[in-house]
């Protein structure tokens, strides 16, 4: 049987009836950028406006099966969907939970922009929640918190800031790995080894995703993949070179990372 997971090695040995194990953290080697990491976590991708941040406080469990004296607190922000990538469809409006005691975000820059102090400080993509603040716009990765009646962010990290630089390259990325999680057949077919390659990375890593709310001694369940899904990522690793070289001699770090076999094994 196959089984749902990110992992290369068991899109391989599946050719000989291997398993593994669904859910599993996504291994750094190879991560993408911020945001298309964010997207492959999310349940929920839109692009919008924070128009209020809400008064009141609201107290929720962090996981599912946490005691209740574990209750962290939250605050709330609406914010007004403009363009609704994965999920929300209908929704003109969606209430975003953060910590209460996050600090925001690094303003995007310009004449106008504070200087960066501590409170302004932004986390290590992808490693720190932050605060939302009224008037922010972008696209927010989302998924529901298990508790409340609220979404959080995913993927550990803030939002895609439209004021930005390469903030609509970044979407439009962003964009490419929903296209690919609403349609991987079509995606894992693509013409070229490179899009196909791409295409299994955001498949696999969508696989390796635990869900937020997750209780941390909870252990991954083992679930069955559509088998064209499978065969077709095995086929790309049969197609991929376990290594690449640059120009003739082993690749330093220096030199662009081609798709290779290995990249998708870890």
């Amino acid at each position: 049987m196959y089984i749902r997971s990110a992992s290369a090695a068991v899109a391989v040995l599946a050719l000989v009836g291997a398993t593994s194990l669904a859910k599993a953290r996504a291994i750094a080697i190879a991560a993408p950028p911020n945001a298309t990491a964010q997207a492959m976590e999310a349940e929920v991708i839109v692009t919008g406006k924070i128009v209020e941040v809400e008064k009141d406080i609201v107290e929720a469990t962090p996981f599912k099966g946490a005691p209740k004296e574990q209750k962290q607190s939250f605050k709330i922000a609406v914010l007004k969907i403009e363009d609704a990538i994965i999920g929300g469809t209908g929704l003109t409006q969606i209430r975003i939970g953060f910590p209460a005691d996050a600090a925001p975000a690094a303003p995007a820059g310009g004449a106008d922009a504070p200087p960066a102090g501590p409170a302004l400080r932004r986390p290590f993509p992808g490693r720190g929640p932050v605060a939302l603040t009224a008037g922010q716009e972008g696209c927010f990765f989302l998924t529901p918190h298990h508790e409340g009646d609220f979404y959080v962010m995913a993927g550990f990290g803030g939002p895609l800031n439209k004021k930005e630089e390469g903030y609509a390259k970044k979407l439009e990325e962003v964009k490419g790995v929903a296209k690919t999680i609403e349609d991987p057949v079509t995606a894992l077919k693509a013409k070229t080894l490179e899009a196909r390659y791409k295409a299994a990375l955001v498949v696999m890593s969508r696989y390796q995703r635990i869900p937020a709310g997750n209780a941390p001694d909870k252990q991954p369940t083992r679930e069955p993949i559509p088998a064209e899904e499978n065969k077709l990522i095995v086929q790309i690793l049969i197609d991929l070179p376990w290594a690449e070289k640059a120009g003739g001699r082993p690749r330093t770090g220096s030199d662009p990372q081609p798709p290779t076999r290995s990249q998708l094994w870890y």
